[in-house]
């Protein structure tokens, strides 16, 4: 039997079902409730997230366009796997993408945005304390989405989300292998300061190596 549920991804019902659905479903997969190599189909997931059977469907085609699922004709849906092939294609296409956002975003900075992003920072600190990590990669996700925003540019933030969250999910059930590096928030603290002395070449620089680091941290 399949428990209904609400995901706490979801947005208000201003949204479209199928916003609604997308983000639910794209919840669950990140957070691992919906495994890689798991197959349902959207008779099952518009029961789970009571939800009808179109908008459902709906959000399956834009994960697949994103790259999180795979939709087998007659057979279903399954949670696709990153591969390391797959997982070092996508941190170099992050290496190409985001430093070009975070420099973007200096030009865009405000006192308000310095402040949420130096708030984020802090929660991250508090979370890598007390050992929890998912949930100082929840922050870290949160403050570059937040850049990605602040860049200006709409399609090139879209283009760096769904980059972000196919590598992040296997930070979020991997655990790195060499967790004794510089913890990601401390990268994040630094690439901050920079951006608030207007160096946007630095910024760059900080944010490829920020990634870079992911790469370290995960290989070994």
């Amino acid at each position: 039997m399949v428990t209904k549920i609400r995901s706490a991804t979801q947005k208000p019902l201003a949204n479209s079902l199928g916003e609604q659905a997308y983000l639910a479903l794209k919840g669950l997969i990140l957070n691992g409730e919906l495994k890689p190599g798991d197959q349902v189909n959207v008779a099952q997931l518009s029961e789970q997230l009571d939800l009808g059977k179109n908008p459902v469907h709906l959000a399956t085609h834009r994960l697949a366009r994103e790259g999180l699922v795979d939709i087998l004709p007659r057979k279903g849906i399954i949670i696709r796997a990153e591969t390391l092939d797959s997982f070092l294609n996508l941190l170099e296409s992050r290496e190409l993408v985001e430093p070009h956002l975070a420099a973007a975003a200096v030009d865009h900075l405000s006192p308000e945005l310095i402040a949420q992003l130096e708030a984020l920072i802090e929660q991250g600190r508090r979370f890598y304390a007390q050992g929890d990590r998912q949930g100082g990669m929840r922050v870290d996700r949160q403050f570059h989405q937040i850049l990605y925003a602040a860049a200006g540019n709409d399609l090139l933030a879209e283009f760096a989300g769904h980059l972000l969250d196919r590598s992040m999910r296997l930070w979020f059930t991997s655990s790195p292998a060499n967790s004794n590096k510089r913890a990601s928030i401390e990268e994040l603290h630094d690439l901050l300061n920079i951006m608030k002395q207007g160096d946007k070449a630095r910024t760059a620089e900080l944010m490829k190596a920020h990634i870079s680091s992911v790469r370290q941290k995960f290989l070994g």
